[in-house]
């Protein structure tokens, strides 16, 4: 049986790393000003974090006891003072409950405030650098951390965000290292752990990725996206049994999204066990609303081992889906749809209502060459041959299409004795792409046309 398709996939989840500690960072400040506040003038200034006077921290004081119940209030007590001559540490301040209320814009706008007073305010960096990730500006955020890590800056928190940033446009080989810096400083942190598996999982390393994926299952065994990467790894090394009880295992543990319970019942579907299958594809596709296309693949995948009850199932719930949701089936869906119907019929034995389902396709998408195909083999079948060989002759005129049109269209002239004529689409069709068993096929009907 031919393998299904099985696209990889990923729990996806909220950046939650990029604000756990935007309000610890708040609090760091306004304790540590309130230390320095003796110092009215700024003499003896740590380039990397600002100084404030007294005055400047007492309206951090203020505005950090407002700010868990009247954040609003908080900005307003931080605005008071004239923001262009004051320490840098209020723009900080400031951007923080902008951030905190996902003003990205007005945070992004208040940090770089700051960073023009003071250029290597480090914990300023950071949180810019955070917004940045969140609106997808990774450039400008790797840009920001590498100028903290080349001036010797760069904490295990820096070297986290460096790596996302990294990993995200696709340099897994520098987020590599950036994660194992993070994990250098401060050892076994989960995210950065987890971080480090994505990276060498993308250089198609999944020996190592997979120890430490399983390292981190022993710790946080509920972490859906783990295991995702684990089952990835395993899909990739055709593993596909070890993969099964993977996805079987997260699904125990209450862990298994649609798409790894759908792909559960891919990997079923190749291991000749239809009833497994349809068990997990019914669970998929009830826990949320799943895509047309996800769902037309399973039904797909039913027709390919040729499971009629497993495939009208399928098909009911598709039926449902699409009444239910007309406006996710797209055009293409429909068309799918349409054609593997036909297939269903034609495994059934119902040649007229498949055949039906491919005009009525045809009609929709008249250059949908598969379908072409499709309709030819059936028209052959039920021995109009000529018909047949002209739908043939239409599909060998689609780009992609024209090797398998050609040999159906010989097979159509050997039934019809017309050897010579055979001999030449297949020698057409050999020219398209060269197939041994084509080949072989050529050799006997030169044979017969002799």
């Amino acid at each position: 049986m031919e393998s299904l398709k099985r696209p990889q996939f990923r729990a996806q989840s909220r950046p939650v790393w990029i604000h756990c500690v935007v309000l610890s960072f708040v609090v760091l400040v306004w304790l540590g000003t309130d230390a320095r506040a003796a110092h009215d003038g700024h003499s003896h200034e740590d380039p990397f974090q600002p100084t404030v006077t007294r005055e400047e921290a007492k309206l951090l004081q203020k505005a950090m006891a407002l700010a868990p119940t009247d954040p609003e209030a908080a900005i307003k007590t931080l605005q008071i003072k004239k923001l262009t001559e004051a320490s840098a540490a209020l723009d900080f301040a400031l951007g923080n409950l902008y951030f905190q209320q996902e003003n990205l814009s007005a945070a992004a706008q208040a940090y770089e405030n700051a960073l023009a007073k003071q250029p290597h305010f480090r914990s300023a960096i950071m949180n810019l650098g955070r917004i940045y990730l969140l609106q997808e500006k990774m450039d400008e955020a790797i840009a920001l951390y590498q100028d903290l890590v080349s001036v010797g800056q760069a904490d295990a928190d820096i070297f986290l965000l460096l790596g996302h940033a990294l990993l995200t446009q696709n340099y897994p080989v520098s987020a590599e290292t950036a994660y194992r810096q993070s994990l250098l400083i401060r050892a076994k942190r989960p995210d950065a752990m987890l971080g480090l598996a994505k990276s060498l999982m993308q250089q198609e390393r999944y020996v190592e990725g997979l120890a430490l994926v399983g390292e981190i299952l022993q710790s946080d065994p509920t972490q859906a996206e783990l295991w995702s990467l684990r089952a990835n790894a395993l899909l990739a090394t055709d593993a596909n049994e070890r993969a099964t009880r993977a996805i079987e295992t997260a699904h125990r543990l209450g862990c298994a999204d649609t798409e790894m319970l759908a792909t559960l019942g891919d990997l079923y579907l190749n291991q000749d066990q239809p009833l497994d299958a349809l068990r997990a594809y019914d669970e998929a596709f009830q826990t949320e609303s799943p895509s047309a296309r996800r769902m037309l693949r399973a039904f797909e995948g039913f027709l390919m081992v040729s499971d009629h009850v497993g495939a009208s199932k399928m098909l009911e719930r598709l039926e449902e889906a699409r009444q239910a949701r007309p406006a996710a089936f797209r055009q293409g869906d429909q068309v799918t749809l349409l054609r593997l119907k036909g297939e269903l019929a034609e495994q059934k034995g119902d040649s007229e209502q498949a055949m039906a389902f491919y005009e009525e396709l045809l009609r929709l998408d008249p250059l949908d060459a598969r379908t072409m195909l499709l309709l030819a083999r059936g028209q052959w079948q039920k021995g109009q041959l000529e018909t047949a060989a002209m739908t043939c002759e239409r599909a060998a005129r689609i780009a992609g299409f024209e090797a398998d049109a050609l040999v159906l269209h010989a097979q159509i002239e050997v039934e019809r004795e017309r050897y010579s004529r055979a001999a030449e689409l297949l020698e057409a069709a050999q020219a398209f792409q060269q197939r041994s068993h084509v080949q072989r096929y050529l050799d006997q009907v030169r044979c017969m046309a002799q």
